[in-house]
């Protein structure tokens, strides 16, 4: 959705609804889903629903996934403030704030079919007021201990890494350079130059260590 306008912005949050979609259609099949719930699927489904419907999209399918077996669902969003940020600069924040908070309002807080929701991104949740219409939000930041294990490899990661691939000899080595991060009260070394060393060292012992 990171779009020089709305229009294309808004068209590529349908794309994303369709895939969406598209990848639950087993739903389609479903003996326990209403003629009604089929209908306004399909008509997603089709690409033929009014731009109005795919605000409460996600809604739609937390509904019908509840129907269909009998759980209910996890929303996960990553990146929710790269749209704002783009229309922020591009003039059209207005209309794509109304959009993200109509729609996290749907799935996140009226939907009795939610079991929890995840949601990732460089702004704090608690201070934007895209999210006044939300409530009983934890937010968790790289100070928190929760979770902190999460953002990166641990320790015990890169020991077990080193093990699986043969390359103990270089783990003070990996830890000199690439041990630069601390989440809460983890060590976090950073995974995407550990796994490009890793390859390196892998076939040539002598490969010396590069700030990836």
């Amino acid at each position: 959705m990171k779009q020089p306008n709305f229009e294309y912005a808004f068209s590529e949050f349908k794309k994303l609804i369709l895939s969406e979609f598209i990848r639950h259609e087993e739903i389609l099949d479903s003996n326990r889903l209403s003629i009604s719930y089929k209908e306004r699927f399909q008509e997603i489904f089709e690409n033929k629903a009014a731009d109005k419907e795919y605000v409460s999209a996600i809604r739609l399918l937390s509904d019908c996934l509840y129907a269909t077996y009998q759980k209910k669902v996890i929303i996960l969003i990553d990146e929710y403030n790269v749209p704002l940020e783009a229309s922020h600069f591009r003039g059209s924040y207005d209309e794509m704030i109304d959009l993200i908070r109509s729609v996290f309002e749907s799935a996140l807080k009226t939907n009795p079919y939610l079991e929890f929701g995840v949601l990732t991104g460089c702004l704090r949740v608690s201070k934007e007021s895209i999210f006044t219409g939300l409530n009983n939000l934890n937010v968790y930041t790289v100070l928190n201990n929760d979770f902190s294990h999460s953002f990166g490899f641990t320790q015990q990661d890169v020991e077990k890494i080193v093990d699986d691939f043969g390359i103990q000899a270089k783990l003070s080595e990996m830890k000199e350079w690439y041990d630069g991060y601390r989440f809460g009260k983890t060590e976090i070394y950073n995974p995407w130059s550990i796994l490009k060393y890793v390859q390196s060292a892998v076939s040539d012992e002598e490969c010396p260590s590069q700030p990836y």
